[in-house]
């Protein structure tokens, strides 16, 4: 995806300042989920625009890029620590206001799925929406990675049952996640979702085949 819309100075602190961590964070936040966001911010920014909305995309893109940074302080408390980042960066200043930069900070930290109230502005709704890995695969895929990581004791069956009750607690028809856009493709993504989640054995039959090919097959 071309970034023409991005200043040179902001694409070059990207590269070399913001990406370079998303390649040591976990599998579930590395440099694919870093694309996968941003890609998704511009891209829903862009439709956003389609309807009428005044959007800065290269803001859009900065939210997404930004997003997961405070893990390099742990996960819990990421969102906090990743917009706290953004408000004490020495880089941001050259280029925003200081409310320019706020926008920004509230943005990132309001993409928590935990988040107990709407997100701030519209760049909030954007992030939380693009992070919410609303393809199936990935939505099935990242928690199958994190256990594999944190949760060695478990077989086979074990990871498949805790990713069956997981997805279903916070993608399913009455968990906790929430959309804030109206994007037809997470609408559409999202149904698919619920669709299989509906039939279990079915559900777990897919968790299986995403697991297996991630083990190639070495764990039973």
């Amino acid at each position: 995806m071309k970034l023409d819309f991005v200043r040179k100075p902001i694409k070059k602190y990207i590269q070399e300042e913001i990406k370079p961590l998303y390649k040591t964070f976990d599998k579930a936040h590395n440099l694919s989920h870093f694309k996968f966001v941003t890609e998704n911010c511009i891209t829903y920014a862009q439709e956003l625009i389609n309807q009428g909305y005044d959007i800065n995309l290269e803001i859009a893109y900065l939210v997404g890029a930004l997003h997961d940074i405070g893990i390099v302080h742990g996960r819990e408390g990421h969102a906090k620590n990743s917009a706290n980042m953004v408000r004490l960066d020495k880089t941001l200043p050259s280029f925003f206001s200081r409310k320019e930069i706020e926008l920004i900070a509230e943005a990132v930290e309001d993409h928590s799925s935990h988040l107990s109230y709407e997100p701030r502005s519209i760049y909030g709704k954007i992030v939380a929406d693009a992070d919410r890995n609303n393809t199936t695969y990935l939505v099935f895929s990242r928690p199958i990675k994190f256990g594999l990581k944190h949760e060695t004791f478990r077989t086979r069956q074990g990871h498949i049952d805790r990713v069956y009750e997981f997805v279903q607690d916070k993608f399913g028809r009455n968990g906790y996640v929430k959309y804030w856009l109206n994007i037809p493709q997470t609408t559409q993504s999202q149904q698919e979702v619920w669709n299989l989640l509906d039939n279990e054995e079915k559900c777990k039959s897919y968790i299986a085949g995403i697991f297996d090919e991630l083990t190639k097959g070495k764990l039973n």
